[in-house]
């Protein structure tokens, strides 16, 4: 996979915005809501939020070829790869 780690960089961010996005429902103690907000509600903010706060980083992206499809759809591999074990973990412990 070509430029992985700008990929994760990318996908780590996003993540970081998600994670931000959900944490109130997390306040209120509703842990299964907390995960599915943050897989399903907070990717769209969680890309929205990158592109405000890192314009600039955009270029770098497009200057090495990568398509913000690809930077898209890796993301969402990524916090999908990371909510599923997480979901079945919470569903497990706290039924």
């Amino acid at each position: 996979m070509k430029y992985a780690r700008l990929k994760f960089w990318f996908a780590f961010r996003v993540a970081l915005f998600s994670a931000i996005i959900s944490f109130p429902t997390l306040a209120r103690g509703l842990l299964d809501i907390t995960i599915i907000t943050f897989a399903t509600l907070g990717i769209p903010f969680g890309i929205l939020a990158y592109h405000y706060f890192y314009k600039q980083e955009r270029f770098v992206f497009q200057n090495l070829g990568i398509r913000k499809r690809e930077l898209y759809v890796f993301a969402v591999v990524f916090i999908w790869a990371l909510t599923i074990p997480l979901f079945f973990l919470s569903w497990m412990f706290y039924g």
